[in-house]
């Protein structure tokens, strides 16, 4: 029975070196190798490692090196939490006892940072010296007095077991390396396997699959699509009221009016202060607009008022704001933007009940400046008066890996926990202002980019993500081109017109990645069914895997629009390409 006192001291220290990293759980489960429910307990002290590889990882992780004299104090405190289980009476322990256990885990998996498709590397010879100036045998020995034989036969197994285990393969995506063997889990090394969340009885709405459209001309998508959000659609404040108390309201009439023809839920974003609302007058992106608070709320209230009034039922939700942590988009304080989202919800519930009202948009959360600003903002209260959170949740570059938008997700959720806002659903509204900066991606990678940013969306269900908006439809001025107007859908578009068609009537059942869903590290899969069919998709970030297929697997669907007989005990190979697999 472990240690209260040595499991609290555990969890502090570690808990300590996560703040310190500035790292979320699902960051350090990604590095580490451990599940996120895994770290997130032992983080918490709710459950102690059974081995203290596990904090290791952790602690490497959070940048930790070896010979960090922190090392010894998390083995101490590992210790006297399992002292009961663990450790004879009045034995000594040194640095060298819990090296010992982590050489095992070193061996037995791939180093955090390691590329892909590079698998674990010869261990030491008898002679070689770690960093802390202890041989390997010394250590072994060293661990053969400190712990039970019990316990050494099953780091041996686990050593063995991974070192065999070479049942997938991850190759570079240059190819022609050889497989790399994954690592197996074991309680000692990686914790319980399984699934990073599971959910039951939640379909996939439709609207999940969102769109910014970037024209004011009334055309919609010519592919299949799920919501949309206008923005970019001179359908500014200032483009609806150009003078005090004169409504110009042609231009949004005529979108919301193609989106109902369409039957696409309209997300609708109220920004661009008119700047006759406005003495200071602060530049703004838009020529029509400026960037400061209106001086008098009463306007804003207003327009508020008089826009609720003429969408009811008509608009689904209202963003109350985008990017007001750039300057040129909102150069106010967080309190007075706090003060226009509290008056302004209150007049769209009295007005509208059953509009969705969300908070302002903010950005460039993978930056201290936004997060200290959403922090600012979380600090006034006003998540309380909106029915979801929006934000910009795109990877650390635009033209970056989807999937890094799941972390980032995860960082957010962590930062609204600790300010007090407790868990509700959020919007991805779109990407960061590098956008416009980045080159266009080739052909290929805009295919599985479009995919996996909506997969990526999907992944992060657990964390609220309800909505997801690609950016944007209508532009050619982007690194991706779903859409041109009055031009074809591109390959992209269709693709993502397919992965709907993949999810349709769907119930989500579970999401996980790497070594604990028995995949190459990079690796991801979703999980769900309809009726009693069961859909699993694959995929990667980076390179190519390989999965063995079920007994009860029947069909393989390509994003291609192939459809292959799957053939049950058969190896299944993917990529950045993903794939569905239907199984009974």
């Amino acid at each position: 029975m472990a240690s209260e006192s040595g499991r609290s001291e555990l969890a502090d220290l570690l808990e300590e070196l996560k703040q310190r990293s500035g790292r979320s759980y699902s960051a350090l489960a990604h590095r580490s190798g451990l599940s996120r429910s895994s770290v997130h307990r032992y983080c918490q002290g709710s459950t102690v490692p059974p081995a203290f590889g596990a904090v290791e990882l952790i602690a490497r992780a959070c940048g930790v090196t070896p010979g960090d004299p922190s090392l010894d104090r998390l083995y101490r405190a590992w210790q006297r939490a399992n002292a009961d289980a663990d450790e004879a009476p009045g034995e000594p322990v040194s640095q060298a006892s819990h090296t010992s256990q982590t050489e095992s885990v070193r061996e037995a998996e791939p180093e955090p940072d390691a590329e892909p498709g590079s698998g674990p590397g010869p261990g030491p010879g008898p002679g070689a010296e770690s960093e802390s100036g202890a041989g390997l045998w010394p250590r072994l020995a060293s661990s053969l007095r400190a712990h039970t034989a019990a316990r050494v036969v099953t780091l041996v197994l686990a050593f063995v077991l991974a070192t065999v285990a070479g049942t997938l393969a991850f190759d570079r995506d240059r190819g022609g390396d050889p497989p790399a063997p994954v690592p197996s889990v074991s309680s000692g090394a990686q914790g319980e396997r399984g699934p990073d969340w599971s959910v039951t009885g939640e379909k996939v709405p439709a609207a999940f699959f969102g769109l910014n459209l970037s024209t004011s001309t009334g055309e919609m998508p010519g592919f299949r699509a799920g919501s949309v959000r206008l923005w970019q659609s001179d359908s500014r404040w200032a483009t609806l009221e150009p003078r005090r108390r004169h409504y110009e309201w042609d231009n949004l009439e005529r979108m919301v009016d193609a989106a109902e023809k369409k039957k696409l839920p309209v997300l609708f974003t109220i920004g661009g202060t008119p700047p006759w609302a406005a003495k200071s007058r602060k530049q703004s992106d838009f020529a029509d607009a400026v960037a400061s608070p209106p001086d008098d709320l009463a306007d804003w209230e207003r327009f508020i008022g008089k826009l609720a009034e003429r969408y009811e039922g008509r608009i689904e939700a209202y963003e109350l704001w985008d990017y007001p942590n750039h300057p040129p988009s909102f150069a106010g304080s967080m309190k007075r933007l706090a003060e226009m989202v509290r008056r302004a919800s209150k007049i769209i519930k009295r007005v509208d009940p059953e509009a969705t009202v969300l908070c302002p948009s903010f950005g460039e959360l993978w930056t201290e400046r936004g997060k200290t600003l959403l922090r600012e903002f979380a600090r006034t209260g006003a998540f309380h008066h909106c029915d979801a959170a929006a934000f910009k949740l795109p990877p650390r570059r635009a033209d970056g890996p989807p999937e890094e938008s799941i972390e980032l997700t995860e960082h957010v959720r962590e930062l609204l926990y600790k300010e007090g806002v407790r868990r509700g659903p959020i919007w991805n509204t779109g990407p960061d202002r590098d956008v416009a900066f980045r080159d266009r991606l080739d052909a290929r990678r805009a295919w599985n980019y479009a995919v996996r940013f909506y997969l990526a969306g999907l992944y992060a269900w657990y964390d609220g993500v309800r909505r997801t908006y690609f950016y944007s439809w209508g532009s050619s001025e982007v690194p991706l081109v779903l859409e041109r107007l009055e031009g074809p859908p591109s390959e992209a578009a269709r693709r993502v017109a397919r992965l709907q068609r993949w999810l349709d009537g769907a119930e989500l059942g579970s999401c996980g990645m790497g070594v604990r869903m028995g995949l190459a590290r990079d690796a991801y899969t979703c999980r769900l069914t309809r009726g009693d069919t069961t859909l699993r998709i694959y995929w990667t970030k980076r390179g190519r895997a390989e999965v063995t297929l079920g007994k009860g697997a029947r069909r393989v669907l390509r994003m291609s629009g192939a459809t292959e007989r799957a053939r049950p005990g058969s190896r299944l190979a993917f990529g950045e390409e993903p794939v569905l697999v239907e199984s009974r």
